[in-house]
């Protein structure tokens, strides 16, 4: 478009298929301001900056590197001491679990005997108590008799009735007078 030139509208009918032309009022166009100079910066500084940029940036790289590192190490040190701790922990358990296994044994020891000392206390008494049998000879003759009888008549036990009859009459009373 120029300036003073009218713009003209073209408007077509869908129904009929036919354009008209619309002239349109002239239209007055300012021109664009003029562009204002950007002060031109020299070539070393931009290079500068550039390079300072990019420093920066290898720098900063250089600095997470260093700080990634650093929790590398701190965190393989904090294993290290986590591993000692549960290491000292659980020797700390064993030992305190040995020694609290020792005094149960020990007092399992002591009360062991005891009980043997008191059981053999208690059998002794006991054993005083008691009557120890006193052998006496019953019946001695009668026994004499009784074999001799008993090997003269080994066909014909019937003979030694009487002195079997006897023999269980003096056993009994033996028993009776206890």
């Amino acid at each position: 478009w120029y300036e003073g030139r009218a713009r003209e509208a073209v408007v077509s009918t869908q129904s009929t298929g036919e354009e008209t032309v619309i002239p349109a009022e002239p239209v007055a166009v300012t021109p664009a301001p003029a562009p204002v100079a950007e002060p031109v910066t020299p070539v070393v500084d931009r290079e500068e900056r550039l390079s300072e940029s990019l420093f920066g940036q290898f720098k900063k790289q250089e600095v997470e590197k260093v700080i990634m590192d650093a929790k590398l190490e701190g965190a393989k040190s904090q294993a290290k001491i986590d591993a000692e701790v549960i290491s000292s922990s659980l020797n700390n358990e064993r030992m305190r679990r040995r020694n609290k296994f020792t005094v149960i044994e020990e007092n399992l020891q002591r009360k062991k005997v005891e009980l043997i000392a008191a059981y053999e206390e208690e059998v002794a008494g006991v054993s005083s108590q008691l009557r120890s049998p006193v052998e006496r000879e019953v019946c001695k003759g009668q026994v004499r008799d009784i074999v001799q009888c008993y090997q003269a008549n080994q066909t014909e036990v019937l003979r030694c009735q009487e002195l079997a009859v006897s023999f269980d009459k003096c056993v009994s009373n033996a028993l009776a007078s206890r």
